[in-house]
């Protein structure tokens, strides 16, 4: 038996025949009131003496890598407390909420109650310090029809449950009224086809054969790219994860949408720049809307409910840092969770996400495709921690032999996930479901092997960051090669017109499968460097002839002719007469692109997974 087998066969096995099975109609909510994002101290009417109720974060499992018990932010109320919510319940509402102990060894555990104009209508007691199944967050729902168009008051109350020390502290996060309706789900069919986004994080294009890799580490994508349609100058909006994925999900550019991590000046942001706003359409919303069924496996810490970046998939599932192998989880326990949910869910047509961090580092490609070290090389570039060498770059840059090891893990790495896609397209077809869906496969960002004297990613907007893969395979998707420019933003109109579901007014890419006029790529990262080492925000505005990358601190720009110069080395602004025409286009792209909406959430984690993926230190 194949280890993904295997490893669905015991999934299915732990988590019982009704894991991911669902109900017969989706369940549409819209967010009435946000109770804990707006939380205001004149809600509580009662809160332990020097304990005050306040917002903060509550983490019920203590080490970082465990999603269920991962830092959310939560209304932090130490019993005894009671907190007043006086609110108007429209009809087809409820109660959305989430209930942990952030928990102390030796101490009593704690009880939950709601009530609903003085009637109790929840009840939970978590003990984490007795009880390892409490230490993770519960999510929880309750039935407000009965007060339907009534004004009636909410009350959340904490109280110790049992004689002890103080207990561990308790918070409540999400708190919601939700005004809640139900849509039939679609069934799929070669006519009406489910859509699987394959996104690969940190795989650049060049290193896939179907985009000129030489050797292939890629066999799979390659027969996947000869049957689909390649977009051979496909374009990230940004050079790391958080900006690029929320792109992808809303359609919107980085500063539009507002997830581009912490300031680069340090300066206060009007919310959290980590989080994505409750009030911008996603994808997944979009696509539920229409009756399609929504699924998400992520193994990014960063593409999570935390981040709200899982916002609008009905069933997600996430996956922490694997401190067994100190490694990201591999794409065979990805392939397991979203074959399980297909298991329990087959005809139905679907939108499904499945992120993968194989290629990311650090290079830990199975002992089989490992390849031997150059002797002398350093112990760090022997083990793939290309993180640790990024740190030090400026220090002691890499040598020849020691970048093309490094190019060679990460290659090594790749063809380990593609064997796994394999084993992913080959699960499909034997369930019958291939016909009937489209795998749309791209990345978030590429990856640099110090071209531009870095290591990883984030930093620059050269194109071994921007330029990735972009392959649309399956019924109905004539197969060809595109030239045309392709970028982030293209997706979510893209994704929307093969789901037959008319993307959201305003949004500033097309389909790309329907005819529309080429437009300059928009890229930005914060993270830039200065001379001392201190980050600034970057932007860069790319054509299918050039690059011109800006930085707005230094007064510095860049311009690449890249039908001359795909390598990006030779800086033609001064020189070349595009240089202020492209200057004045991005400068007038700036003035007019959309702020972003406030986000009223938060993620407490942030700084932790960041610090995981060696964005931080």
């Amino acid at each position: 038996m194949s280890r993904a087998r295997a490893l669905l066969f015991c999934l299915l096995a732990a988590c019982g025949r009704d894991a991911f099975r669902l109900p017969a109609e989706i369940r549409l909510e819209q967010v009435v009131a946000d109770l804990s994002a707006t939380f205001d101290r004149a809600a509580i009417v009662e809160e332990a003496a020097g304990a005050p109720v306040h917002l903060g974060g509550i983490q019920p499992t203590p080490h970082f890598g465990d999603p269920g018990g991962a830092s959310r932010r939560a209304i932090v109320a130490p019993p005894r407390s009671r907190l007043r919510f006086p609110v108007r319940v429209p009809p087809g509402a409820a109660l959305h909420f989430s209930t942990a102990v952030e928990g102390q060894a030796r101490t009593a555990g704690v009880r939950f109650t709601v009530s609903v104009d003085g009637r109790e209508v929840y009840a939970r007691t978590l003990d984490p310090a007795a009880r390892r199944r409490d230490r993770r967050w519960f999510d929880e729902r309750v039935d407000l029809a009965s007060w339907g168009g009534r004004d009636v008051e909410i009350a959340l109350a904490t109280d110790a449950a049992g004689a002890g020390p103080l207990a561990g502290t308790p918070g409540w996060s999400h708190v919601r009224l939700v005004r809640e309706s139900r849509r039939a789900r679609q069934a799929a069919s070669a006519g009406a086809p489910s859509v699987l986004v394959v996104l690969v994080d940190t795989l650049r294009a060049d290193h896939l054969g179907c985009y000129g890799a030489a050797p292939s580490p890629s066999p799979v994508v390659d027969r996947l790219a000869a049957g689909g349609l390649v977009f051979e100058q496909a374009v990230a909006q940004s050079s790391w994860t958080m900006p690029s994925v929320a792109t992808l999900f809303t359609g919107l550019h980085p500063r539009s949408h507002g997830v581009v991590g912490a300031s680069a000046d340090g300066a206060p942001a009007a919310s959290d720049p980590g989080f994505l706003a409750d009030t911008l359409p996603t994808l997944a919303e979009h696509a539920e809307a229409a009756g399609i069924s929504t699924v998400g496996v992520s193994a990014s810490p960063l593409v999570s409910r935390a981040t709200n970046l899982a916002r609008g998939f009905e069933t997600f599932v996430e996956f922490g840092w694997d401190r067994a192998r100190h490694d990201w989880p591999p794409a065979a326990e990805v392939n397991a969770r979203f074959l399980a949910w297909l298991e329990r869910n087959r005809g139905l047509r679907f939108l499904a996400y499945l992120h993968y961090m194989d290629p990311h580092d650090p290079y830990t490609p199975p002992a089989v495709l490992r390849p031997p070290p150059p002797a002398g090389v350093r112990p760090a570039v022997a083990a793939g921690q290309a993180d640790l060498l990024a740190r030090r770059l400026a220090d002691a840059p890499l040598s020849a032999v020691e970048v093309e090891h490094l190019r060679r893990l990460y290659d090594a790495e790749i063809r380990a996930w593609d064997a796994d896609l394999g084993t992913l397209l080959d699960a499909l077809a034997q369930r019958g479901v291939a016909d009937s869906t489209i795998v749309v496969l791209t990345a978030d960002h590429g990856e640099e092997f110090q071209e531009h004297g870095r290591l990883k990613h984030r930093v620059h907007l050269y194109d071994e960051l921007l330029h990735v893969p972009l392959v649309i395979a399956g019924p109905g998707v004539r197969p060809g090669r595109v030239a045309e420019q392709a970028q982030g933003i293209d997706l979510f109109p893209t994704l929307a017109g093969l789901l037959g579901a008319a993307p959201p007014r305003g949004l500033p890419g097309h389909d790309l499968l329907a005819a529309g006029a080429e437009t300059p790529a928009i890229s930005e990262t914060l993270y830039g460097l200065l001379p001392d080492g201190a980050t600034t925000p970057i932007v860069s505005l790319r054509t299918a002839e050039w690059k011109l990358i800006h930085a707005p601190a230094l007064g510095r720009y860049e311009l690449y002719d890249l039908r001359r110069d795909p390598a990006e080395r030779e800086d033609r602004f001064g020189s070349a007469a595009e240089g202020a025409a492209l200057a004045a286009r991005l400068a007038e792209w700036e003035t007019a692109a959309p702020a972003p909406p406030r986000a009223e959430g938060h993620d407490p984690a942030l700084g932790e997974k960041l610090r995981a993926l060696g964005y931080v230190d």
